[in-house]
């Protein structure tokens, strides 16, 4: 078999699909064991005699309900899988995988680095290998285990992220040494736990290849580990040398499996449906006092509340009562890992919601128009444009009130404006403003004062943006969303653009909507997001429920662009001609 081709771009990580090993890796078919074919035969031929009988009338004459008629229906057949084929494109890749670390350099063993520090990263080749290698093995695996082991493997998950999270939860990995090992009565000490409960956490996480155990006298099989240290995994969720990794852990278990956790509770208080306005509770807050929260009955609402809906997340953190960033703020800590993984996802991704957005260019590819690519680098000539007419102002020559180039609304710590100064010189900082809560751009303020001067010079708002935007926010060039419709349900993100739409120029400016996206075929990553976004009361959304969205809104898609490696998306947008989206 030939060893498939391998096309990878630093600044993509493209790949080439075409081998045969990827068509493996791309199947999603289940083809039952030997154990399972005996099971679905017994419970075939169970099905068929109970249909037979239910399909005949007491005179022996067939009956024709549609009962019977759709129990009858064929189930469709999932496609073939090789695990032969499957398992030699495995080999293949290992052998790759094997080759490029054998070709890679490695530091002295007296080098610093080498004695106290993690191993060096991984080159990018390296990297698609290994993901190659686990998704094809994790195929594997499924396709041949037995469908109860599947099921097992599932629970043992489960018990692994509750040890892995209580540890990273009491700094226990970062109590383990880099290199070498410490007791487990030590590391007891160090956290102060009861030394048999932090064993048996311990010994949970060794099971699974997060930790290796060991024992100093040698005696590996005459008892449980006694010491423990790093596997290439677990250095990651120390807090003190991988701070954005183990923040980005912490975010995962707190936005995701305390709401899971929640899920039987919350659907059946609040029926089985999506997070939505109803007749139920809704939580409203009043912007007048505070952050005094009050319940009423109603729906989203255009006035001058902002309607919120009750939320798997804010059930399982113990506050049912309070919308999810209303939580947060209970949980300072909490706050700041979640700032933390927001970053850490900005610097690392590519695409739509990483830090190069659109700025030098975005790789998604236009859905009417292949050849039409993204870019915001229009914005350095507009930029300049804004500039004459500045200094036409001051020289008394136009009297008009001078409006901002770009705004950048639910911005956080200002990440995508800081990228987009840096990668367009044209454009000053006095140009852009900066909207979120007051909480955020107090941080801002912060860091700017502590020697962040990325963002200097930047107009910082604190805006709510369910209220309609202030003058001096109205008429820019571009509006920028990003990565802030997707925590919210089709009513409530209606009501953002429809306020957007209001700011906008009758005969300029544009609305840029820069989210995730909800892949067409499935996969476990992007479904997992899809599911941590229902706790938050939001979605993921696909080009339809973008559009959808947009029209509501009164809003006109120019261009839409997605990056299907990288699950985002670009949606770029123009007022509608017409009363379309109006508040009447």
């Amino acid at each position: 078999m030939a060893t498939p081709k391998l096309n990878v771009s630093v600044s993509t990580l493209e790949i080439d699909n075409k081998n045969k090993g990827e068509d493996m890796e791309s199947q999603s078919s289940f083809v039952p064991t030997p154990a399972t074919e005996s099971e679905n035969e017994s419970s075939s031929e169970s099905q068929h005699k109970s249909g037979h009988a239910n399909t005949m009338h007491n005179d022996g004459k067939p009956k024709t309900d549609k009962t019977a008629a759709s129990a009858a229906t064929p189930t469709p057949s999932a496609p073939a899988f090789d695990i032969v084929e499957a398992a030699e494109a495995l080999l293949a890749h290992a052998k790759k995988l094997k080759a490029t670390i054998d070709s890679t350099p490695t530091p002295p063993s007296s080098s610093p680095k080498s004695a106290s520090h993690a191993p060096l990263p991984p080159s990018p080749e390296e990297i698609v290998l290994r993901q190659r290698i686990a998704k094809l093995g994790k195929k594997i695996a499924f396709e041949a285990a037995p469908p109860m082991d599947s099921l097992k493997s599932d629970w043992v998950t489960i018990a692994d992220v509750a040890a892995w999270n209580i540890f990273l939860h009491w700094r226990a990995f970062d109590h383990i040494p880099l290199t070498g090992s410490i007791s487990i009565a030590d590391l007891a000490r160090a956290i102060n736990a009861d030394e048999s409960l932090v064993s048996r956490i311990a010994c949970m996480l060794i099971s699974t290849g997060k930790l290796i155990g060991s024992r100093l006298d040698g005696k590996e099989d005459q008892g449980p580990p006694t010491h423990i240290s790093h596997s290439r995994i677990s250095r990651l969720l120390r807090t003190d040398t991988s701070p954005a990794t183990a923040a980005l852990a912490i975010v995962s278990f707190g936005n995701g499996m305390k709401g899971f956790a929640k899920w039987p509770e919350y659907f059946s208080t609040y029926d089985r449906q999506e997070p939505h306005p109803t007749d139920k509770d809704i939580l409203v807050h009043d912007s007048g006092n505070g952050l005094i929260v009050t319940t009423q009955r109603g729906g989203a609402q255009e006035g001058g509340n902002k309607s919120y809906i009750p939320t798997p997340f804010s059930l399982g953190w113990g506050h049912p009562a309070l919308a999810p960033w209303e939580v947060k703020a209970r949980y300072p800590e909490y706050a700041r890992h979640f700032e933390m993984a927001m970053a850490a996802k900005d610097k690392g991704a590519q695409g739509a919601l990483g830090g190069d957005l659109g700025v030098g260019g975005y790789r998604g590819v236009n859905s009417e128009d292949p050849g039409n690519k993204f870019s915001l680098t229009w914005l350095a000539e507009a930029a300049l444009q804004k500039q004459q007419q500045h200094h036409l102002h001051t020289l008394g020559f136009v009297n008009t009130y001078l409006k901002p180039l770009v705004v950048d609304v639910g911005g956080g710590l200002g990440h995508f404006l800081a990228n987009l100064l840096a990668n367009i010189p044209e454009i000053e900082p006095q140009q852009c403003i900066l909207q979120d809560r007051p909480e955020v751009i107090a941080q801002v303020a912060r860091n700017i004062e502590g020697g962040d001067e990325r963002l200097k010079g930047v107009k910082t708002m604190a805006h709510d943006f369910f209220q309609h935007q202030p003058e001096e926010a109205k008429g820019a060039a571009i509006y920028v969303v990003r990565r802030v419709l997707l925590d919210y349900c089709d009513e409530q993100a209606v009501l953002i653009l429809k306020h957007l739409r209001c700011a906008l120029d009758h005969s300029e400016g544009r609305i840029v909507i820069m989210e995730g996206v909800l892949l067409d075929k499935p996969t476990p990553e992007n479904r997992l997001v899809d599911m941590v976004m229902m706790n938050l009361g939001g979605k993921l959304r696909n080009e339809e429920g973008y559009r959808k969205l947009c029209k509501e809104a009164g809003l006109k898609v120019m261009g839409y662009w997605v990056d299907v490696e990288g699950a985002s998306c670009v949606v770029e947008c123009v007022k509608e001609d017409g009363t379309g989206g109006s508040w009447e």
